[in-house]
């Protein structure tokens, strides 16, 4: 690599260096920064032909943002290089890792002229540790990449998957708190460690690997003193290069099993056992969904565009009708269980023992018994695909809990479009034209909270024309997390000022619940600005001690520094 003092002869401290705009960056600054850029990774790995950049940024929550060019670099040792030019020309940086975190803003930037980082071919994975179990990946890292790398060396390690598929960064999901249905629900609970460019150059290591305890660095995540990788998740205080994950080992047994809920009055009853369940069993149940009669159709049937009422939705006569012949009801629970193959049947009797009296008769499956399932589906005529979706459903729920990734959330995106959807390797909600902002927001594990909840979701959406379609994932005994897909079609004059009204209008009215999101999308960082401020105040203070020019993602999980 070209030397740091011949590329750029730039001090590291901020204490030499003019604040200028943080507004993009001065066209002048910009093209001496891509002239360095070129440089120094090369100039098929900049991009700055516009219609490359404006495809690329291409998203489905209908953000306007535009970057102002598109870096690549090919290892993680350039990247405090690339860091020092911004520094030296007062250019903002964007940093990403695979950008596929549909209906979150994907690969767009959270304000104009910034310059994407793209972290996507840092691909390397390390082991530290077979035996612990823990090992080291590149934000490029893919679901898919984790899970050959782990096959191949048949290691028996469960992959942090979740719905979005095999090629969405594992990294970037854990930074973003994501969460799935392995034994550890909260992907950001299994890292460990990390390392981080910080925005005058210099390496952030956690605590213990900066004295020198790798191993227990890698095994212990709190470390000495305050805890400071936190900043890194949702924040934009530096650009992780690394992190170090530790993966819990797969069960000898994996089942699925699911309730169907004749109604509200019963789903309260269901939430009001899970708390139970959840803390009596403890790992051994690794997440219930409860969702309800739409979520549950738009994985099993197309959407009857030419059926919908004049609020632009399935009526709920409709929605009736085809749950019925679905055999759909109008709430359905999804739970894992992940337990040595011996304690099963002890765990399906406590499990319908703490189950209400007005729940239906458990269903429970494993790799076995759906094994029988398919084969008798292949014998249904094909007016009964529905049954062969369902079942379909089923193997991938199954699939996802064995740390398996697969793509069971991608094709909620196409389902207002009515598309086929695309080959595998085209599949991308952003860049085919699909219509998709979540709203995610954190919910008590109460009756009554979940009924003010879902009350409140149905008539927003409804207002606004959208598809109330609620799933509630079991965060722990105490807390879920709220996903309701906001779709919406791209071309359908005023659909996405209707979309993000309706995201507006749950957020207000879930925040008067005291439901808030968990993550936010690069269009709705605003929200951070309501509130008495004490907790953006402290963040604003260490983003001008650590970041004074603004230079790393200004106003993503942030005040803007244009507010302050």
């Amino acid at each position: 690599m070209t030397s740091q003092s011949n590329l750029h002869p730039v001090s590291s401290s901020f204490d030499s260096v003019p604040v200028t705009s943080f507004q993009g960056s001065e066209p002048s600054n910009l093209t001496r920064a891509i002239a360095s850029w070129t440089q120094l990774i090369d100039a098929d790995r900049v991009v700055v032909e516009r219609n490359e950049v404006d495809e690329h940024g291409k998203n489905a929550i209908g953000s306007t943002h535009r970057a102002s060019v598109i870096l690549r670099p090919s290892s993680s040792s350039q990247i405090a290089d690339i860091m020092l030019i911004a520094l030296e020309n007062r250019v903002v940086i964007y940093p990403i890792s695979t950008g596929r975190n549909w209906g979150y803003g994907a690969a767009s930037p959270c304000g104009n002229g910034e310059a994407v980082l793209e972290l996507s071919d840092l691909t390397t994975i390390r082991v530290i540790d077979e035996t612990l179990g823990i090992v080291e990946v590149e934000p490029g890292v893919t679901q898919q990449m984790l899970y050959r790398y782990l096959q191949d060396r048949n290691l028996d390690l469960l992959v942090p998957v979740h719905g979005g598929g095999p090629d969405c960064s594992i990294l970037g999901n854990a930074l973003e708190r994501g969460y799935g249905l392995t034994p550890t629900t909260d992907h950001f609970q299994a890292l460990t460690s990390l390392e981080a460019v910080l925005p005058d150059g210099t390496l952030y290591r956690s605590g213990l690997h900066s004295l020198g305890a790798d191993l227990i660095g890698s095994a212990h995540r709190w470390g000495i003193g305050p805890y400071l990788d936190g900043m890194f998740s949702q924040g934009n205080f530096g650009i992780v290069t690394k992190a170090v994950f530790t993966l819990r080992r797969r069960a000898q047994h994996t089942e699925a099993f699911f309730l169907q809920i004749a109604d509200d009055k019963s789903l309260g009853d269901i939430v009001e056992s899970l708390r139970e369940m959840l803390s009596g069993l403890g790992a051994i149940v690794a997440g219930v969904n409860l969702m309800n009669d739409r979520r549950v159709l738009s994985m099993s049937r197309p959407y009857p565009n030419d059926q919908v009422d004049s609020e632009g939705i399935m009526s709920q006569e409709l929605c009736n009708e085809l749950a019925r012949g679905a055999s759909v009801t109008a709430w359905t629970a999804a739970g894992i269980i992940h337990c040595p193959t011996s304690m099963i049947r002890s765990v399906r009797r406590e499990l319908k023992r703490m189950l209400p009296a007005s729940s239906s008769r458990p269903m429970f499956f494993n790799r076995g018994r759906l094994a029988t399932v398919k084969k008798l589906a292949r014998l249904l005529p094909a007016k009964h695909q529905v049954v062969a979706k369902q079942v379909d459903s089923i193997d991938a729920l199954l699939d996802l809990a064995d740390g398996v990734p697969r793509r069971v959330a991608l094709p909620l995106a196409y389902w207002l479009k009515g598309d086929t959807l695309p080959d595998e390797s085209e599949i991308n909600p952003a860049r085919n034209g699909c219509g998709l902002i979540w709203y995610s927001p954190l919910v008590p594990m109460r009756q009554v909270d979940v009924q003010s909840y879902i009350d409140m979701v149905r008539t927003v959406c409804t207002k606004h024309g959208i598809e109330p379609l609620i799933t509630l994932t079991s965060l722990s005994e105490r807390l879920f997390d709220s996903t309701v897909p906001i779709l919406y079609r791209t071309d359908q004059e005023g659909a996405a000022d209707r979309a993000h009204a309706c995201y507006g209008d749950l957020v207000e009215e879930g925040s008067k619940l005291g439901c808030l999101p968990y993550r936010l999308s690069t269009r709705s960082m605003d929200m951070l600005h309501r509130g008495s401020g004490q907790h953006q105040s402290l963040v604003r203070k260490l983003k001008d001690a650590i970041d004074p020019f603004g230079l790393i993602a200004p106003g993503r999980y942030s005040p803007d520094p244009q507010s302050n």
